[in-house]
């Protein structure tokens, strides 16, 4: 993943900003409020009105682009590339695929947010023979956050009772261990807003459940997982999905709290990971980006 520079930006591994073909305007990236879908309502019949629930949508990403080359076909080259990038084509042909967008602002660190390119306008013609060429370019996330460029895990195991799965040679008979087991370490955001976790769960394992300890929420797989399979549940907005290795969707398995309710709190939280394993060799991956708002 390529360093990026301040008043840079990155989509699809083409980086552009200051010090590239195609750089950015005087006033760099601007980012908008957010909106609010309101739930509110007239009494009926009464004065005053009702609140309902409230809703955040995502963020307009604008740029003010222009290339700085020496010719009309430098900049027409320049401009493709990007251009090619910022049609999504395979995103946009897949229901609810998001693209993350790079970029760091002045005296900021790179953070990444998810979503789609939008508007691509060119400006003036008139100086395209000179090598400068103005474009306007839109990107619209899938939600309010900005996350770190440096995605974190963790990974939690599970053991047998007797500390070491099974050893072979086995003297039979052989005594199996209790059926369940525990493990926990504690996931970290340093954000200032709570994040959104995908936990990836190799089998084998019966009945695999995560728990984020102090927050009440947690959930669990209705099925046994294969030694051979992998399973993530991906909480993240524009995902909220439940998939095998091969993208079968195990949603109907899922029990336990909602997954747009299962965020990482901001500051220190003890992730438990349960389930049956007698072969000790199952494990469960939480991985997160820090978040800001």
């Amino acid at each position: 993943m390529t360093e990026l520079q301040e008043r840079q930006a990155e989509l699809g591994g083409v980086v552009f900003g200051d010090l590239t073909p195609v750089q950015l305007g005087p006033d760099g990236i601007q980012v908008s409020d957010t909106e609010m879908r309101l739930g509110d309502r007239d009494t009926p019949g009464a004065d005053g009105a009702q609140f309902g629930i409230d809703y955040q949508d995502g963020r307009t990403v604008s740029m003010d682009l222009w290339t700085d080359t020496h010719t009309g076909q430098e900049a027409r080259q320049a401009l493709a590339i990007l251009r090619r990038e910022w049609s999504a084509d395979t995103a946009r042909s897949t229901s609810r695929a998001v693209v993350p967008l790079r970029f760091r602002m002045p005296d900021c660190d790179t953070v990444v947010v998810y979503g789609r390119p939008r508007r691509w306008t060119s400006g003036s013609q008139r100086t395209r023979d000179l090598g400068v060429v103005d474009v306007v370019a839109d990107f619209r996330t899938a939600d309010r956050l900005f996350y770190s460029d440096v995605e974190r895990s963790i990974q939690l195991s599970l053991v047998t009772s007797g500390g070491g799965g099974i050893t072979w040679p086995i003297v039979w008979p052989v005594t199996w261990s209790p059926s369940g087991r525990s493990r926990q370490d504690a996931a970290v955001n340093w954000g200032d807003a709570p994040t959104w976790p995908v936990i990836t769960i190799n089998g084998p394992v019966a009945q695999p459940e995560v728990e984020f300890l102090g927050t009440d929420r947690r959930v669990r797989l209705d099925m046994t997982i294969p030694h051979d399979r992998t399973i993530t549940i991906d909480t993240r907005p524009w995902a909220r999905t439940v998939l095998r290795d091969d993208g079968a969707s195990f949603a109907g398995q899922l029990r336990g709290d909602m997954l747009a309710d299962l965020q990482l709190p901001v500051g220190q939280t003890t992730v438990a990971y349960r389930g049956t394993d007698l072969s000790g060799q199952s494990a469960c991956t939480i991985s997160w980006r820090t978040a800001t708002e």
